[in-house]
């Protein structure tokens, strides 16, 4: 069963997300189509959701209700996660990945908080860097502890991801006790040999449209510059790092090589592949038990790495 499952979601991913998404269709209908295609994919019940607003910037948090896993209601006394989502810098939000931040929520039993941040082309870097950057600092000023928050990004969200913990070690400001990282786009160059090797094995993403989501979130700034594309920046100072990816993706190498990099700069970093399997993966869930595995493994490795009273 779990193959049939898996050969009808690659199918689907390629006759109904492929062919819309970074194609000449006005992006407003690419955003309000892939949307709801993927609410197909849907998430568990029995997570609560708020909105809080940080200025501006909508932040949807999702918690889990059974009360014998969500322990007490005070922020300083649970875990927390900063989802950032991906959608190639142009699509995604709430509706989109709302059901995937639940898998998280009832997964590691943490607060999860997925900002709404802003999206090219109308939006270009640094907007949602500084946003997903605002919207970590607020969930610290609720009161959770560094020690017990995670930043979790799945693909351009993973890139935004390394950037935005970047930033805050410069600024001397807390960092998360651990990064995870989903089939993250890196290079903004694409100049990674996946991207010609497994390109045509890859369902959801071809390069044309990654090319073209690059240079609308790139603002003029070179691809290979380390602001957009953090595979070539300095990765000394990140926390502990989890990467996820699967080998008929596109984007593989941005994850292998970054992991590579990561080790050499004395980084712990952690490395999933799993065989077969395409971009962003985890967030069929409900349909396939690779993907369960996989959320699975995600809630381990930040159980491990969270501060918390013994």
């Amino acid at each position: 069963m779990e193959k049939l499952l898996l050969a009808l979601s690659r199918l689907s991913l390629r006759l109904f997300i492929k062919p819309v998404l970074g194609s000449r269709l006005p992006i407003s209908f690419q955003r309000r189509w892939i949307a709801a295609i993927t609410k197909v994919t849907g998430g568990p019940s029995g997570v609560e959701r708020s909105e809080i607003w940080v200025g501006e910037l909508s932040v949807l948090r999702l918690r889990k209700t059974d009360p014998d896993s969500v322990g007490t209601v005070d922020p300083a006394g649970r875990d927390a996660i900063l989802y950032v989502h991906g959608g190639a810098f142009e699509i995604g939000g709430g509706d989109m990945y709302a059901g995937f931040a639940s898998w998280l929520a009832t997964a590691t039993g943490a607060d999860v908080y997925l900002p709404d941040y802003r999206l090219a082309p109308e939006h270009t870097q640094p907007a949602p860097t500084d946003d997903v950057f605002a919207a970590y600092r607020a969930v610290l000023e609720l009161g959770h502890l560094p020690g017990r928050t995670a930043v979790v990004g799945d693909s351009a969200g993973g890139g935004l991801s390394v950037s935005t913990v970047r930033s805050l070690r410069e600024m001397g400001l807390p960092t998360p006790a651990a990064l995870v990282l989903i089939s993250p786009w890196l290079d903004l160059s694409l100049s990674g040999a996946s991207i010609g090797l497994v390109g045509r094995r890859d369902p959801m993403l071809k390069r044309e449209a990654l090319a073209a989501a690059a240079r609308n979130h790139a603002a003029g700034l070179h691809l290979d510059d380390p602001r957009i594309s953090p595979l070539f920046a300095e990765l000394r100072t990140l926390p502990p790092t989890l990467v996820q990816v699967g080998t008929d993706e596109i984007l593989l190498d941005d994850s292998t090589r970054f992991a590579d990099r990561a080790y050499a700069a004395g980084v712990e970093v952690e490395l999933q592949r799993f065989d077969g399997m395409f971009h962003d993966f985890q967030l069929f869930a409900r349909l396939l038990a690779t993907s369960r595995g996989a959320i699975e493994d995600i809630a381990a490795f930040l159980s491990r790495r969270f501060d918390r009273p013994a």
